[in-house]
């Protein structure tokens, strides 16, 4: 008789836990912690920095962002789409804010990839996910993390300058936010697609 095959699930968090908590009173970093009704017994667990970001507001909180990006995921967006949007939410990530790894040491730093390598990694965290992963490289100037952004084409296959059908295309860009210009669309002569498949008919007639 043949061995029946066992698959472990990995734990998943309950919704309302994510939805209705907040960093500030609930020990995400805790991975046995999967409840909202584990959370209410164990009462308030405050963060070991809540009274000083109370009596002296200064960065931002990350941890906070981070919980944020992982409400909208488990209410059925990805993961990537959410860090994508947050890499452009504002000034604000430029400036100042908190990270954790451990819910224990509270380093400040600075820079907007840096911010939003920081918010994913504390959304992975909640998600219980790997928080040392990420939807995005690495910088090869910075060695920072590189974010994600949307641009849009235009396609302009006429005969004249700015002529033709004027299609556009939208494709993601990865770049660092903290070494290189945000990335903008351009002008294309063709359409990649339409490249792309002319080129692969050309390898099948070529191997025939």
């Amino acid at each position: 008789m043949a061995d029946e095959e066992t698959s472990e699930k990995k734990p998943q968090r309950e919704k309302r836990l994510i939805l209705d908590g907040s960093p500030c009173d609930t020990n995400y970093f805790d991975r046995t912690l999967l409840t909202l009704a584990q959370a209410r017994g164990r009462g308030r667990e405050i963060c070991p920095r809540y009274n000083e970001c109370n009596t002296h507001p200064g960065p931002y909180c990350s941890l906070q962002s981070g919980l944020d990006i992982a409400k909208y995921v488990v209410q059925g967006q990805t993961l990537e789409k959410n860090v994508r949007d947050f890499s452009v939410a504002g000034d604000f990530l430029n400036d100042p804010f908190i990270y954790s790894v451990n819910r224990r040491d509270f380093p400040v730093a600075q820079g907007r990839a840096r911010f939003v390598r920081a918010a994913e990694g504390f959304a992975r965290v909640v998600l219980l996910m790997d928080p040392f992963e990420s939807t995005t490289g690495d910088c090869d100037k910075c060695l920072g993390p590189k974010t994600k952004t949307s641009v849009i084409d235009s396609i302009h296959d006429g005969p004249f300058p700015l002529s033709g059908s004027g299609r556009t295309i939208q494709r993601e860009v990865e770049y660092c936010a903290d070494c290189e210009p945000t990335p903008c669309g351009g002008f294309l002569k063709e359409d990649p697609r339409d490249k792309a498949e002319r080129e692969f008919l050309k390898r099948l007639r070529d191997s025939r």
